[in-house]
């Protein structure tokens, strides 16, 4: 696969729908002619500001406007910012999925729980086959990162071969599996490739990331010397770890104990493909481990990034149906914190030593290495592809910048290395690079089965009801007679003490009388009756506390 000069009328399309300016939401769109492909499509976990939100996925709606030249899914990885959103894609468009062997069991597994695996044309794909997609050819490489059978992606199109690296690092001894193929990548890239977009994650870190296997010695350090029991807390696709506290465990005549959903599919799914090795009789239940003193029990579980409903977290907050904290247990986070993550991920540590543990991060200890590529790595990969354009994607707008800059270092021309947004059409032809369009591509809010834009009310109100509370104003209303009976009641939620309340709400009914009377006196629609009252009372609140809260008007009809 080489880049062509040819003089080709149509170009190229690039159109990322997440991804790009965040960690996570990863969905990428190409498109050449008649012929659409997605590279990955996943969720963004909730920050912050979005609660009660589950996921956030990313808006599709220009696909499912293109369906009928949607040609497939292209996946890389089996990683929930990567898969995490298939459900609702498929839910949309009814069209093939491509992954690896891990991804596509996983994948698997969602498609059933959403009802879906049915009518899903899933397929899964191994380095190196090739798999058409319209008048596109596709192939996969194998790259190492954090989870088994994670692969790069090169698509041949007219005007030469686009490269997508996916999440990957250059270990070259990984724990699980084999070594990025460096040779295939060579192979695929031959004079030099057309387009070329890489994982901008540690784009500002010098150096290269270290490899899964200089964990153990840090782990089985922090594991020798832990006096009784062991929690290690990762995260559930990380199989390396999985393998590295299951070899600790039997090395230092410790049981292990496997607890939380994801983390107990994950480790069964990579026993029955082969990457976890873990022998008969090592695993046992919770339940089993009670009767054993602390210093023979081991356990895994999730909640190294302060997840609320993870393992570690429950059992932080003493709320584990199946495991309490002691006050001699160690806790090992083998995990370095999301940005974004670091208060819940401090509040469960601060749970933790309140209740007597100890717990060991990676400041104390190696023991969690990246699976992304630092800055060497990235060099060489940059050098290998010798592409004509390059995009840093996986990444926030730091990261993106950075990587950029690394590539024009590298010998990309400065007009050809491209920081693109969420939404950005970019159109590239053999000698121009032009966004030609925007698409929207903001976030889509999922919370159970309801799904919200950014233009919807729910989750502004819902951040609204957070930092200021709610009033209700009810009002008993005779429609007929156009009359207001009695008072109005105001009540408030996360607003005021109630000791405050009482004499600010008879002021605030001071101020609303005129516009009931209003209402009684002019012919005002209901709906515009419920706007005055929203107004002034916020507004006289706002005065008098400088708080804005939600203002809801209700209505008893008499």
């Amino acid at each position: 696969m080489t880049t062509r000069n040819r003089q080709n009328t149509l170009p190229l399309r690039i159109l990322p729908l997440g991804g790009l300016g965040e960690i996570g939401k990863n969905m990428m769109v190409i498109e050449y002619g008649n012929d659409i492909v997605i590279v990955d499509a996943g969720v963004l976990f909730p920050e912050v500001d979005m609660p009660g939100i589950d996921v956030v996925i990313p808006n599709m709606d220009y696909l499912a406007e293109n369906a009928n030249r949607v040609r497939a899914v292209l996946v890389t990885h089996g990683h929930e910012d990567h898969i995490g959103a298939i459900p609702h894609l498929l839910k949309r468009l009814n069209i093939p999925i491509y992954a690896p062997r891990m991804a596509t069991e996983l994948i698997r597994n969602k498609l059933k729980n959403a009802g879906l695996l049915k009518e899903a044309k899933l397929n899964t794909i191994t380095p190196g086959e090739k798999v058409r997609a319209g008048d596109l050819s596709v192939e996969w490489f194998e790259v190492t990162h954090s989870i088994p059978d994670a692969c790069g992606i090169a698509i041949e199109t007219p005007l030469g071969t686009v490269v997508h690296t996916g999440d990957f690092k250059l270990d070259h001894d990984p724990m699980i599996g084999q070594p990025s193929d460096l040779r295939q990548l060579a192979r695929i890239s031959g004079d030099g490739v057309f387009l070329l977009m890489s994982d901008s994650t540690y784009a500002e870190e010098e150096g290269a990331s270290e490899s899964d296997r200089q964990v153990t010695d840090g782990l089985f350090g922090a594991i020798a010397n832990a006096p009784a029991r062991i929690i290690v807390s990762s995260f559930a696709s990380q199989i390396a770890r999985i393998q590295i506290v299951a070899d600790a465990a039997e090395a230092f005549n410790r049981k292990l104990v496997i607890i939380g959903r994801s983390m107990v599919e994950n480790t069964k799914l990579a026993r029955e493909l082969g990457h976890l090795h873990i022998p008969d009789g090592l695993m046992i239940s919770a339940a089993e481990a009670e009767s054993l003193p602390g210093n023979r029990v081991l356990v895994m579980t999730t909640g190294s990034q302060g997840e609320p409903s993870s393992g570690l977290v429950r059992m932080s907050r003493d709320q584990h149906r199946e495991m309490n904290i002691r006050e001699d247990d160690t806790i090992i986070l083998s995990a370095n914190t999301i940005p974004g993550n670091e208060v819940p991920v401090n509040d469960s540590i601060n749970d933790l030593v309140q209740l007597g543990a100890r717990v060991i991060t990676n400041r104390q200890a190696m023991t969690h290495v990246s699976g992304h590529a630092r800055r060497e790595e990235l060099r060489l990969v940059l050098n290998l592809t010798r592409p004509k354009y390059f995009i840093p994607v996986h990444g926030e707008f730091r990261m993106l910048r950075a990587h950029a800059d690394l590539a024009i270092d590298q010998g990309v021309a400065p007009e050809n290395s491209l920081v693109l947004t969420d939404g950005d059409v970019l159109e590239l032809t053999a000698n121009s690079a032009e966004i030609v369009d925007q698409e929207e591509a903001g976030h889509i809010f999922v919370h159970g089965l309801g799904l919200w834009d950014e233009a919807g009310n729910v989750v502004v109100e819902r951040r609204s009801l957070s930092r200021e509370g709610i009033v209700t104003v009810s009002l008993a209303i005779d429609r007929k007679n156009r009359r207001i009976l009695g008072e109005p009641r105001l009540v408030s939620m996360g607003f005021v003490h109630a000791s405050d309340a009482e004499s600010l709400f008879e002021d605030t009914k001071d101020e609303l009388r005129p516009v009931l009377e209003r209402y009684s006196n002019e012919r005002l629609e209901w709906s515009e009756f419920e706007d005055l009252i929203r107004a002034t009372v916020g507004r006289y609140l706002t005065r008098r506390t400088k708080r804005r809260p939600l203002v809801i008007p209700v209505t008893i009809d008499i």
